[in-house]
């Protein structure tokens, strides 16, 4: 078969990391689902830019990826939707014949999704990991976006979001559409990479995020890990990333931890390449994170790659996984800093006795669910469904 992917979302030379969970979803389809990706982007020029038609993982279905970047000053989701259906009128006229549209989250390539499934007369399936479906974290679509989301959803053959939570809230805006839950899926460089941890000291956790507070609570988690230590606790925790948190937060954040006397205990070590975040995350007895809000964050995945448990609070799909599989790790309310420090408190406890969960097991739960083979199989399968 033939899939056109429409990516609003996707590495680009302007922001070479947005989007990396779409790249990696369809670089994990097999030969059997050749694909051909369309993506747009505003930069300071306008050009299209064909890149090498051998992108992706060697030996699987990527044909082609076509870049357009278009100026970028308002009105910028016309000029993107132009640059779209720029592409599309190319790949037509060239004779290309698709046999499924798929979108890649509904942002500015839902409107061209729709007209090439219409153009071409072949389904269409929209994937998603937009947070702008749910209320609770504050924000919501503006008025053109909830129109064009709309529209492309209730148009769709098949919804495919990353977690059941995620699901229901595209439900709301396009009942009755069948829905089937595809994860994110791992870089494969997690794969394998299962951690030979310490038997003794402190309990290593480790943070990775983009470090904004409204997103991931920092102060709330430090707090929390301040509480555990007072608690008698003997913990320490190294956050990595950065790039979305300006340095005075980072400062802020310093500045918290030391008042609290974790000034020895908290290390906050900036952004950190993929291969960095593996180390790390081998090295840890537990990953932390303490999010306001979530669909299936990737960095949750990795830690299970590499055999980490985790702390983390129930939001999202986060709790689809571990509400049924206790050895993945504890789950908490978020904003509960006093559950956080008594998980702690316990884990601590239990390292000191030699009882962490089995990394093997975690390991393995992750690799049947979130491998690049299990991934692309599942799209593959649900491809066939709407093909059938």
């Amino acid at each position: 078969m033939r899939v056109l992917h429409l990516a609003s979302w996707h590495p680009n030379k302007v922001h070479s990391q947005l989007g990396n969970f779409v790249r990696r979803h369809i670089e994990a389809l097999p030969k059997q689902a050749e694909g051909t990706v369309l993506h747009v982007w505003p930069a300071d020029r306008s050009a299209t830019d064909r890149m090498d038609p051998g992108l992706g993982i060697s030996g699987r279905g990527l044909l082609e990826t076509r870049f357009a970047y278009v100026s970028d000053f308002a009105p910028r989701r016309w000029r993107m939707e132009r640059g779209y259906m720029g592409l599309i009128r190319e790949l037509h006229a060239e004779g290309f014949e698709p046999d499924l549209i798929h979108l890649h989250i509904a942002a500015e390539a839902a409107r061209p999704a729709l007209n090439a499934a219409k153009l071409w007369n072949v389904p269409l399936v929209v994937s998603e990991n937009w947070t702008a479906y749910h209320a609770e974290h504050g924000r919501s679509f503006r008025a053109k976006e909830e129109r064009a989301v709309r529209k492309v959803l209730a148009a769709a053959a098949l919804h495919l979001p990353v977690s059941e939570h995620l699901g229901r809230a595209m439900g709301r805006y396009a009942p009755g559409v069948p829905s089937r839950v595809i994860p994110n899926v791992v870089d494969g460089r997690f794969d394998g990479a299962l951690g030979k941890r310490s038997a003794d000291g402190p309990l290593r956790l480790l943070h990775v995020s983009s470090m904004v507070d409204a997103h991931k609570d920092i102060r709330g988690m430090i707090r929390g890990v301040g509480a555990a230590v007072s608690s008698g606790a003997d913990v320490v925790m190294d956050c990595l990333g950065g790039a979305g948190a300006g340095g005075r937060e980072i400062a802020d954040y310093r500045n918290l931890a030391v008042s609290l006397g974790l000034g020895e205990r908290v290390r906050f070590l900036g952004p950190a390449a993929v291969d960095e975040v593996v180390v790390a995350m081998q090295a840890a007895d537990a990953f932390v994170l303490f999010s306001r809000y979530e669909n299936l964050p990737c960095v949750l995945l990795e830690a299970w790659m590499t055999g980490l448990p985790v702390v983390a609070t129930d939001v999202g799909g986060v709790g689809e996984h571990i509400r049924g599989h206790k050895d993945l790790g504890a789950l908490l309310d978020a904003g509960d800093e006093e559950a956080l420090a008594e998980v702690l408190v316990q884990w601590g406890a239990r390292k000191q006795k030699g009882m962490m969960p089995d990394g093997v097991d975690i390991a393995q739960y992750a690799r049947a669910r979130f491998s690049t083979e299990a991934v692309g199989q599942a799209y593959l399968e649900a491809y066939r469904s709407v093909l059938s």
